[in-house]
C-alpha cells in the first residue's frame, strides 16, 4: 500500500514553524507496513490544497492531510476536499456543542468563528480531537482513504495513534516493518559498503547506508509478521556482526560516549582527560551521561602551553623538542591525566582546530589523540576539516572510538 501526505500551512513553508509532523507521520507509516509516495507542504490556499489533493488521490491508497482545520478564514482544508469530491458540507449542532463545551470548561467563550470547526463533509466520520478544538475526519473514496488531522503536533499524534493507525492496521496492512540500526566508528561508508559486498549476493534484505559525520549507519529492514521480520534483521545483524567485528560499536539508540562508558564500569576502570584544541569539549560529553561520577576522575583544560608545563607537569623540553601539536605531546598528556587524578585510563588531546595555522606551518585540522589504558597505549594522528567545530566534535569522538575500541579488545 502506497500513501501521501500534504501538510498545510503558510508557516511551514516560511520555515517559521518546522514540519515535524512529516517525518512522525512517515515513520509511523513505514512500521505499520505503509510506503510513502510522496510528502508535500502546501500554502493555506484552496486550489492549491486541492491540487495537491488530487495529486494524491490519484497516485496512492491512503491520504492524509495535516492542517487547516482551525476556525481562521486562511483554514480551507475542509473546503478544499469537499470540492474536488464533489460533497456537501453542513454544521454538525452536535459538534457544536462539544465545541461549546470545550470553551465552557475553561472559563471561555466560544467565539462564532469557531462554529467553522464543526462543518462536516458529507459521508465523512468524524475524528475527536482530546487535545484542542479541530475535530478529524476520514472519508472513504472509491476504496481510497482519506484521512484530515490537525496541525499542531501533539493534537495530530494522538488522534493519529488512537484513530488512524488501527484503521490502517485492520483495514488495510498486510504485515508490518521493522528496522535495526547498527552504528559503526572508524570506517569510511565507502569502504564499509566494499566489505558488505564481498560476502556476495544473500537473500537477507537490502542494507540502507546513512553517513552520520564521523559514523555511519546501517539500516535492516524486516517484513512480514512479527516473528518474520525480527528473524530476518536477526539474520542480517549476525552475519553483519560477524563481517565488521569491531567497527559497530552500538545499535539503535546507543552512543559511542554511552558505548565507552559501559566498557569502562564492566571494567571498572576510572578516566581522566588531558584536552587542549577540543577546550573540554570531550569532559562536557563524559559529564553529560547519567552515573558518570562513577568512572570520571576529572579533566584539565592544557590550552595553553603554560598549562601544559604547569599543571599537567609535562617537561619544557619535550614540548619545545617536539612541538605541542605533536604525538609525544598527546602521549604525555594521556599519561599526565591518568596520574595526576589516579585514574587507569588516561586520554590527551592536542591539535590546530583553525582557522589558522601556527608558527609551525602544520596543517589546519591536524590532531593528536593519545589512550593509554592498563593494557597499552596508543596514539593517532588525525586531518580533519570543515571548520573548527567540525573539527572538535570529530576530535572528541575520534577519542572515544579510540578508547572505546582499545577496551573493547579481548
Amino acid at each position: 500500500m502506497k500513501a501521501d501526505l500534504i501538510c498545510v500551512g503558510n508557516e511551514l513553508l516560511t520555515g517559521l514553524v518546522e514540519n515535524s509532523n512529516a517525518g512522525y507521520l512517515s515513520r509511523s507509516l513505514w512500521a505499520a507496513g505503509i510506503a510513502v509516495r510522496e510528502s508535500c507542504v502546501v500554502a493555506d490556499d484552496k486550489e492549491m490544497i486541492a491540487s495537491a489533493l488530487n495529486r494524491a488521490l490519484k497516485q496512492s491508497d491512503i491520504v492524509i492531510i495535516t492542517g487547516g482545520l482551525g476556525p481562521t478564514d486562511d483554514d480551507l482544508t475542509r473546503e478544499a476536499l469537499a470540492d474536488i469530491l464533489g460533497r456537501s458540507l453542513s454544521l454538525n449542532q452536535n459538534w457544536v456543542d462539544k465545541l461549546d463545551s470545550f470553551f465552557r470548561e475553561r472559563g471561555l467563550t466560544m467565539t462564532d468563528n469557531n462554529r467553522k470547526q464543526a462543518m462536516v463533509i458529507e459521508g465523512s466520520t468524524m475524528l475527536e480531537n482530546k487535545n484542542g478544538t479541530a475535530p478529524g475526519a476520514v472519508i472513504e473514496e472509491q476504496g481510497k482513504f482519506i484521512f484530515m488531522l490537525p496541525g499542531p503536533p501533539n493534537e495530530m499524534k494522538e488522534m493519529f495513534e488512537e484513530d488512524v493507525l488501527p484503521r490502517i492496521s485492520h483495514n488495510i496492512c498486510g504485515g508490518i516493518n521493522r528496522v535495526k540500526t547498527l552504528k559503526c566508528a572508524g570506517i569510511g561508508e565507502s569502504l564499509l559498503e566494499e566489505k558488505i559486498k564481498s560476502m556476495g549476493e544473500w537473500k537477507l534484505p537490502k542494507i540502507s547506508y546513512i553517513a552520520r559525520g564521523h559514523e555511519v549507519y546501517l539500516q535492516i529492514k524486516g517484513h512480514g509478521n512479527h516473528d518474520e521480520a525480527d528473524d530476518t534483521i536477526a539474520k542480517a545483524e549476525n552475519r553483519l556482526r560477524d563481517l565488521l567485528g569491531n567497527y559497530i560499536y552500538g545499535s539503535d539508540n546507543e552512543t559511542l560516549a554511552e558505548r565507552m562508558v559501559y566498557l569502562l564500569k564492566e571494567r571498572r576502570w576510572t578516566l581522566a582527560l588531558a584536552e587542549s584544541c577540543t577546550g573540554g569539549l570531550m569532559c562536557d560529553a563524559v559529564t553529560d551521561i547519567p552515573g558518570s561520577s562513577r568512572f570520571f576522575r576529572g579533566g584539565v583544560v592544557s590550552y595553553s602551553r603554560e598549562a601544559k608545563i604547569n599543571v599537567l607537569g609535562i617537561k619544557k623540553e619535550l614540548i619545545e623538542q617536539e612541538g605541542e601539536v605533536s604525538a609525544a605531546t598527546a602521549e604525555a598528556m594521556a599519561r599526565a591525566a591518568s596520574s595526576l587524578f589516579k585514574a587507569d585510563c588516561g586520554v590527551g588531546i592536542t591539535g590546530l582546530a583553525g582557522p589558522q595555522s601556527d608558527s609551525t606551518g602544520k596543517p589546519v585540522g591536524l590532531v593528536y589523540i593519545a589512550a593509554v589504558t592498563p593494557d597499552g597505549f596508543k596514539c593517532h594522528e588525525l586531518i580533519f576539516g570543515g571548520g573548527r567545530r567540525a573539527v572538535k566534535e570529530r576530535a572528541v569522538q575520534t577519542a572515544f572510538n579510540i578508547l572505546r575500541r582499545m577496551l573493547d579488545e579481548k
